[in-house]
């Protein structure tokens, strides 16, 4: 199986690490944008297969970004990282085309279902 391209975009590297160490079991390759504007180029020089994104970020945030991936026709799978509980938000982000979300904190597993399940990775072997 080919390995799958995951841009994650948050402007705290220690999530990036994070989240980085929950998927290395996976047959992925992981690029890192600290905001949502060098997500969006990083994106369009190289189009990942999924974006985990997180909402709040100094520049550009979640829904800015989701906003002009979408307005642009881009439909690539898009998981975004929140610490937001705010049902009316997410409504609002469901609309505009989010294919899940993950609650900050989360555990490593909240993460890797949504990810191993939009990816189709599920028979994938995973390293241990």
């Amino acid at each position: 199986m080919p390995r799958k391209n995951v841009l994650v975009i948050d402007d705290v590297s220690v999530i990036r690490s994070f989240v980085k160490a929950a998927l290395r079991a996976w047959p992925i390759d992981l690029r890192e944008a600290s905001d949502g504007r060098r997500g969006l180029e990083m994106h369009t020089s190289s189009r990942a297969d999924l974006i985990l994104c997180d909402m709040n970020m100094p520049t550009m945030n979640g829904e800015a970004f989701l906003r002009e991936l979408r307005e642009s026709g881009d439909l690539t799978p898009v998981i975004l990282l929140t610490a937001e509980g705010d049902m009316g938000i997410l409504g609002n982000l469901i609309k505009l085309g989010i294919n899940g979300y993950v609650r900050k904190p989360f555990k490593p597993n909240a993460l890797t279902d949504q990810v191993i399940d939009l990816l189709g990775l599920a028979d994938a072997p995973a390293r241990d």
